[in-house]
């Protein structure tokens, strides 16, 4: 017998780590993605504590690590360039503000994709137009006029998720805004990095400028941070969103101007709200949520990616060990996430406090060196167990040829 047909949408890090999980688990599984094929580079994501275990488990620990960013540590520095304080790669057992796996995320998703093309089909360039789903399974309308039936379909498409959008309801009820507003690019070395990450906050106006290495030597991922109360700039609208950085970094000084006057010819340019998704419900019927879609905890705490890699292995294994019953499996997979899912939520909420300018009327921080801190880190980086699913079907190698195909226009 052939096992259900599971559809997930995105193929970024979180659709393709539960493809991983759902074939191995015995499911067929399609991923389609809006865009028309991979998309590179992008923002460094890191995989700490039990996320490493995740990886270890998918056996793409050398693949994963071949691609890093072998990035040594990282230094503050002042509108000089003078060093302020630094971090290390190996502080804290490589789970610190440098980890030990630190990867840019278009990278990550080509090794997810290499290990999962075989057997797992893959669509570039559609998306879910419509679907209605009964007790039985989903049907989808694909917007390039597919239609067809799955057993599950699992949203894994972003912090904007537009599956989350036509089953649960609008953005607004679930996105909370940080504070903070996000900017990256890649620009040209011209700045000698050598495997260390610079960053320059300003205290007074809550900015920030950095710059972070590749292992491609002649280029640079450029960063800016800004505070800013309210987002009202469309994520989509890349010349609104240029003109919006230019003005709130204009004045911050360090290597900033040099930075910005590579904004226009930059080709990975991306920039958003600082923002956490907060629902009661990860699921409704045969219809579920992982990652970004449905728990993003935000870039202020540096687990995103590590939430998406063990949300896509507790997802994958609980379905499974329900017998692939979705009231049952979702719900277990709630239960274990939401307490690691909360502790990290908390943390990008705390650093984004960090970053405030405060008023006179502003709260005092908490103090970060106490133990209920550390208490709160630990459970961030490995709160969670990770279940062996004995019993649970495991073919820790799928095979297949390749499924790759785009939509027609």
């Amino acid at each position: 017998m052939s096992g259900p047909t599971v559809l997930v949408t995105g193929a970024s890090i979180a659709g393709p780590a539960l493809a991983h999980w759902l074939r191995r688990r015995g499911a067929e599984v399609t991923v389609v993605e809006q865009a028309p094929e991979l998309r590179p580079g992008g923002q460094a994501v890191d995989a700490r504590g039990v996320a490493r275990e995740v990886i270890g488990r998918m056996g793409l620990d050398a693949a994963v690590r071949a691609a890093c960013t072998d990035t040594a540590g990282a230094h503050t520095v002042d509108a000089d360039g003078q060093v302020l304080e630094t971090f290390r790669a190996d502080d804290d057992g490589g789970d610190g503000f440098i980890a030990d796996i630190e990867i840019l995320r278009g990278d990550l998703s080509q090794v997810l994709y290499d290990d999962t093309r075989d057997g797992v089909e893959y669509v570039f360039g559609d998306r879910i137009a419509k679907l209605a789903q009964d007790a039985d399974g989903v049907d989808v309308v694909f917007a390039g006029g597919n239609r067809r039936r799955f057993d599950l379909v699992v949203g894994a498409d972003g912090l904007h998720s537009a599956l989350r959008a036509m089953v649960f309801g609008p953005h607004e009820r679930f996105l909370r805004h940080l504070g903070h507003v996000l900017a990256f690019y890649s620009v040209p070395n011209e700045f000698g990095l050598d495997r260390w990450l610079l960053e320059h906050q300003d205290q007074e106006s809550g900015r920030s400028a950095l710059l972070r290495p590749f292992q491609d030597a002649t280029r640079a991922m450029a960063m800016f941070y800004f505070a800013s109360s309210d987002f009202d700039v469309d994520y989509r609208d890349v010349a609104a969103q240029k003109v919006l950085l230019r003005e709130r970094m204009a004045g911050l000084g360090w290597l900033a101007p040099d930075i910005l006057a590579h904004l226009d010819d930059t080709p990975d340019f991306y920039l958003d709200q600082v923002a956490q998704v907060v629902m009661d419900r990860w699921s409704s019927g045969r219809v579920g949520l992982l990652g970004d879609a449905a728990f993003s905890s935000s870039p202020m705490s540096g687990q995103g990616t590590g939430l998406a890699l063990v949300g896509a292995y507790v997802l994958a294994g609980e379905l499974a060990a329900a017998g692939w019953d979705p009231d049952a499996g979702f719900a277990r997979y709630e239960a274990r996430m939401r307490p690691f899912v909360e502790a990290n939520q908390e943390i990008g909420r705390l650093n984004a406090r960090t970053r405030e300018v405060p008023g006179p009327d502003a709260e005092p921080l908490p103090d970060f060196a106490g133990e209920w801190f550390a208490d709160l880190v630990g459970r961030a980086i490995n709160g969670i167990e990770l279940p062996d699913y004995a019993g649970v079907p495991d073919s820790a190698a799928p095979t297949g040829s390749p499924i790759t195909s785009s939509a027609k226009p």
